[in-house]
């Protein structure tokens, strides 16, 4: 059995995953407002309210953990927690690869959530959950990075790989959520990982979200 499937794992996401299925009925009131302010160019990310999961599908978590146990990922650093599910994905990995996770989260309530939730998986000890601004908190990394998952603010996709570029050993995989749903805003990152001059070789995945695949070659 692999550590994803293990029951106190599998209880904790079907948990998790049905109370993010409530995202709609939260966001409903503010849609208005938020497509409205993204129209003006106002809009930011902290118009979404804190309980606001906006979580990945079962089949990207599945496919995080796949990723990461195929390049047997020692370090996995995440950008944007949220409440813990791609994290206790991603943890459950490590699990098997002798890895750890760093993930990040600016959010203390989500935080605190996700500490909890990886407890109750039983992964907590594979997980550093840093609070703050993920290009403070991710500024110092002890160790070189084998994937990078994106999926806090889009305006910093940019910013925090840049960042972590340092950190990146060659073949490294960097995965970047929301490229459907998000795409004006992450409409740079796209463009910064396509460059002909960068190491990054990329595609778009057909998750309902959208995932940007990204292979890391060294110069």
């Amino acid at each position: 059995m692999s550590a994803l499937d293990d029951p106190k794992v599998q209880r904790v996401l079907e948990r998790e995953h049905a109370r993010a299925e409530s995202d709609g009925e939260r966001l409903s009131p503010l849609r208005d407002k938020i497509d409205a302010a993204k129209a003006a160019g106002t809009f930011t990310y902290d118009m979404y309210p804190t309980d606001v999961y906006l979580a990945i599908e079962p089949a990207m978590g599945r496919f995080l953990n796949l990723c990461a146990r195929s390049i047997d990922a020692q370090c996995i650093v995440e950008f944007g927690t949220s409440f813990g599910i791609s994290t206790i994905y991603l943890a459950a990995a490590a699990r098997e690869t002798g890895g750890r996770v760093i993930g990040s989260e600016l959010e203390p309530s989500k935080a605190e959530r996700a500490q909890a939730n990886l407890e109750e998986a039983g992964l907590a000890d594979l997980v550093d959950i840093r609070v703050g601004d993920a290009l403070q908190t991710l500024k110092e990394i002890d160790t070189t990075v084998d994937l990078l998952f994106l999926d806090g603010w889009k305006d910093l996709y940019v910013p925090v790989t840049q960042l972590l570029e340092k950190d990146l050993r060659h073949g490294a995989i960097v995965l970047a959520d929301n490229i459907h749903t998000f795409r004006a805003e992450i409409q740079p990152f796209i463009d910064h990982m396509a460059r002909d001059d960068g190491p990054f070789h990329s595609v778009t995945l057909p998750f309902e979200s959208g995932l940007h695949y990204s292979y890391y070659h060294k110069p």
